[in-house]
């Protein structure tokens, strides 16, 4: 009874280690029991652990009774239980520990799949619904995913997940279009024309968008966004310090409604702030300067922005600032978009320098008018951009108790009270349908 006890202690406290470690850091180092013993199901794992019990609590015949006398002189290990069948039994128990977890991830992914089939309704295409299947087929996936590749449900768990990854691809693609359709009758409604660009994101990335790889006739202002991106990444690379001041160069004078001078010195915080919040050109190019486009624009293709580019410095209405660049400015909606997004999830280095900015926007006259009014709907930063080709803003509001980004640009200058009411119209339709 004794031996029996010992190599009881021993197992339960191993697979109390090896819980705690995790199943996956422990199976390489003691194999598997199907790879080992050839046990094909759940079921004939329990069987092989039971006899594998059996044999521990059964001592061979030949070995004698341990007693007082003999143990004085033998072996201390020679009444030891059978280590190779208690290292058998310990590979087997964690086996069956991987086996029924993996079995409840199986049967709830097809619980949930069963689910998103008697959910879908064709005779019900609204967003809404296709969100819902859309969540259930995620879950499901989710759950699959969860079986560790060495479990015995390994094989078909692969050919399981491509099947409903194809579910999943499809009512993605109806979702999308659905959505988009919607954005297409904001736009409508709101008097933008055929070319505007719109994008909708909440900060976990359940993204919408019309036409928002397309790339404006211009960036505008908004191509400031990414110059304070690269900003902040370069000055906490190289520990530099946002109060450090610089000399703004004469020759990055140019129209400018802002405080900023030639020929006086900044701080770099100063000039990102005003390069957002009052739209200064004098101090976004020199900002160009101090970052220099090359690195700007490999700061944001290392980021995946593949798009976005900052080449040319920006001007007021007469005055050409000097070494002016090279090329076109360049980004789109939807990259815009991702910004923002990654910003307010501080995702970047002192974004709420950033964020503080955004909300000190000195121009409210389009997304911050638009959300005037909306119950459930708060107005949380903004950057807005204009010049003669192009109007647009990017605007972070909370509604619902959900924050967003919703990016709006029309080739249009004309068209700022337009771009407001999309602003309006979108926002209105979450807060009535609870998503977009």
């Amino acid at each position: 009874m004794r031996q029996v006890w010992r190599w009881a202690i021993t197992v339960t406290g191993s697979m109390t280690l090896i819980v705690g470690l995790g199943l996956t850091q422990a199976l390489p180092s003691l194999g598997t029991a199907s790879e080992l013993y050839g046990a094909r199901s759940l079921k004939e794992l329990i069987v092989l652990r039971d006899r594998l019990i059996q044999e521990l609590e059964t001592p061979p015949k030949d070995r004698p009774e341990p007693n007082f006398f003999n143990s004085l002189f033998a072996d201390p290990l020679e009444f030891e239980p059978n280590e190779i069948l208690l290292q058998k039994l310990k590979t087997v128990e964690v086996q069956i520990l991987v086996e029924e977890r993996a079995e409840d991830s199986w049967k709830q992914a097809i619980r949930l799949a069963t689910q998103a089939q008697k959910v879908a309704n064709p005779n019900d295409p609204s967003p809404q619904q296709r969100k819902q299947v859309q969540d259930l087929w995620e879950k499901a996936i989710n759950n699959l995913q969860e079986i560790p590749p060495h479990s015995l449900l390994a094989g078909q768990t692969s050919n399981k997940i491509k099947e409903y990854e194809s579910s999943l691809s499809k009512i993605t693609d109806k979702l999308l279009d659905a959505r988009a359709k919607i954005l297409e009758q904001i736009r409508q409604e709101s008097g933008l024309t055929r070319q505007a660009m719109l994008t909708v994101c909440t900060l976990k990335r359940d993204c919408v968008n019309l036409r928002g790889n397309e790339p404006p006739a211009s960036p505008a202002s908004l191509i400031k966004v990414p110059v304070a991106i690269a900003l902040l990444h370069k000055t906490a690379e190289e520990k530099i310090s946002l109060d450090q001041k610089i000399l703004v160069a004469g020759g990055n004078f140019t129209e400018d409604a802002s405080s900023i001078r030639a020929r006086q010195s900044y701080s770099l915080k100063e000039l990102m702030g005003v390069m957002i919040d009052h739209s200064s050109n004098i101090a976004t190019n020199q900002l160009i300067d101090y970052l220099g486009s090359d690195y700007i624009n490999k700061f944001l293709e290392a980021e995946g922005y593949k798009f976005t580019k900052v080449n040319f410095k920006l001007m007021g209405d007469h005055i050409m600032p000097w070494r002016p660049g090279k090329g076109r400015n360049r980004l789109t909606s939807n990259e815009l978009t991702e910004m923002m997004v990654e910003v307010y999830n501080y995702e970047h280095p002192s974004s709420q320098v950033l964020i503080d900015a955004l909300n000190r926007q000195y121009d409210r006259v389009i997304g911050y008018a638009g959300l005037q009014g909306l119950p459930k709907t708060q107005w949380l930063g903004e950057k807005t951009g204009q010049n003669s080709r192009v109007i647009g803003t990017t605007v972070a509001a909370q509604i619902n108790g959900e924050k967003y980004i919703i990016t709006a640009i029309d080739n249009n200058t004309a068209n700022v009270p337009q771009i407001s009411t999309s602003v309006h119209k979108i926002a209105e339709y979450i807060v009535e349908n609870g998503q977009l």
